[in-house]
């Protein structure tokens, strides 16, 4: 197994986990809510469902992206360059979400679209004149 395909399986196992760890919170508020004999003060008012809701579809994303890297290191297919990027920059806009400030947090994540929109045009650009041909020869891809 190569290190790339490593490491993506652990941030394959890392995001799935969180995703499944706040779908089964998610579904035990939604279950323990609609029971009015329990005490249900942690499930009513320390969990907000919006941000469960929203934590959830971002690592799900995250998942999805991560997955998809995994099975292009892991067959060597032709797109795993470009999965693999996507799951960089997701994985960065990730931490960017959850460790900006959020009066900040659409600037730096539109930084990072432009960065990361730079950086595949940069890209393109090395792989049409050859380079990256060149450093995937010298790298032994």
């Amino acid at each position: 197994m190569r290190p790339l395909t490593f490491i993506n399986g652990v941030l394959l196992g890392s995001a799935g986990a969180l995703a499944g760890v706040l779908g089964i919170i998610l579904f035990f508020r939604w279950v323990l809510a609609g029971d009015t004999t329990l005490d249900q003060t942690v499930v009513q008012s320390q969990l907000p469902l919006d941000q469960l809701s929203l934590d959830m579809a971002i690592f799900s994303g995250l998942t999805l992206l991560a997955l998809a890297a995994f099975l292009g290191e892991l067959r060597r297919r032709r797109w795993r360059v470009p999965a693999d990027y996507l799951l960089a920059v997701g994985l960065v806009g990730v931490v960017i979400y959850f460790l900006a400030e959020p009066v900040t947090r659409l600037r730096d994540l539109t930084v990072l679209g432009g960065a990361a929109l730079a950086g595949a045009l940069f890209f393109g650009l090395a792989r049409s004149l050859g380079i990256v041909t060149r450093v995937s020869d010298w790298l032994g891809d």
